[in-house]
């Protein structure tokens, strides 16, 4: 189950990213954070980089913006978990030695789901995350099929 949620979100960022940003650039699976300076000491930025893989958060995307980073969370279940996540992955990105190079720029908050609610846009507004619906049709039978499993027929 773990890995058919994967492939869905991970095919939801696609598709969301190259139907609304297709002339600029974008990242997908993006570590944030800190790496070690002893580390790139000892080994290499490169090598520092692979080693704290493991222990830096990852963000669904990046786009690069001409004047803004805008971090992208997608999520088909576990909405808010996402939600949650989009506030403490902003303040690690201007610490994120891959994207040094493309700073200064603001960061956007975006969190891109398959369905929504009042609750989760009251939330998100309050957090300063923009939340984008997008549903197309092979989402549509997962989002269907997991309001049945929450709701009694």
């Amino acid at each position: 189950m773990v890995r058919k949620n994967q492939q869905v979100e991970t095919r939801l960022v696609s598709e969301y990213l190259k139907l609304n940003y297709p002339k600029f650039s974008f990242i997908t699976c993006q570590p944030l954070g800190l790496v070690s300076e002893e580390l790139q000491k000892e080994l290499g930025y490169t090598q520092a980089i692979r080693q704290m893989r493991p222990f830096r958060p990852e963000v669904d995307a990046v786009v690069l913006l001409p004047r803004h980073f805008l971090i992208i969370e997608a999520k088909v279940w576990n909405i808010v978990n996402g939600l949650a996540k989009l506030p403490l992955y902003k303040s690690l990105v201007p610490f994120t030695p891959e994207l040094k190079q493309y700073q200064p720029r603001d960061i956007i908050m975006r969190l891109v789901v398959g369905w929504s609610n009042p609750n989760l846009e009251i939330m998100a507004r309050d957090m300063g995350v923009e939340v984008a619906v997008y549903c197309p049709d092979w989402l549509k039978e997962v989002v269907e099929s997991m309001q049945k499993y929450w709701t009694q027929e």
